[in-house]
């Protein structure tokens, strides 16, 4: 998202994160913008039932939690490490005088947060769809452009999710989603190899 160099020219700290730490929890107060360096994080909220349901997956080197920062709201979601994480804070003060001294990393924020706009609304378009592969594919479609690899390539695009992640995702079950991967495979959507999922 935002060069390091410039980054670096503000107050900021470099954190270090392990598997299954809290960078953030939900209702807490937004106060910085977070990228990764290094690392994957997920963004997810617990249902009553103890139910997880991942809003959304980032890496290396996106940003997340910058959207609050804009509207001084509390964070609606915890972020989690998902593998040991190297990510760089900066105060919501220092994020603003950065984007106003580099207004092209200002235009780099805003394309970060329609892509995840676009994310949201395509997920919310086929979350409700009554056919698991709909809303599959709408994920995997996703992540395969996240990526840069485009739709109508024939390149084969390695899937970064494990099926319990595509389920949280999804909000199928894990026993839905394994069912699925396995119907999308014989009807030539996908392969599988070596458990991993090629789309």
């Amino acid at each position: 998202m935002i060069p390091e160099k410039h980054l670096k020219k503000y107050n900021y700290s470099t954190k270090h994160y392990d598997v299954g730490d809290f960078i953030y929890e939900e209702n807490t107060t937004c106060k910085n913008y977070f990228q990764i360096i290094s690392g994957k994080i997920k963004l997810n909220n617990y249902c009553e039932d103890g139910k997880e349901f991942i809003q959304n997956i980032f890496e290396a080197p996106q940003s997340f939690g910058d959207a609050l920062l804009f509207i001084n709201e509390r964070y609606p979601t915890n972020a989690v490490a998902l593998s040991e994480c190297s990510i760089i804070e900066i105060s919501a003060k220092d994020f603003f005088d950065l984007l106003k001294d580099n207004p092209e990393c200002a235009i780099d924020v805003s394309t970060g947060l329609s892509r995840r706009l676009h994310y949201k609304m395509l997920m919310s378009q086929h979350v409700f769809s009554k056919d698991p592969t709909v809303r599959l594919k709408a994920l995997m479609d996703y992540f395969k452009n996240m990526h840069n690899v485009h739709k109508k390539s024939n390149k084969e695009y390695l899937v970064p999710l494990t099926r319990q992640q595509m389920a949280d995702l999804t909000g199928l079950r894990v026993e839905t989603v394994i069912r699925t991967i396995k119907l999308m495979e014989r009807n030539h959507l996908l392969t599988i190899k070596n458990h991993l999922i090629y789309y």
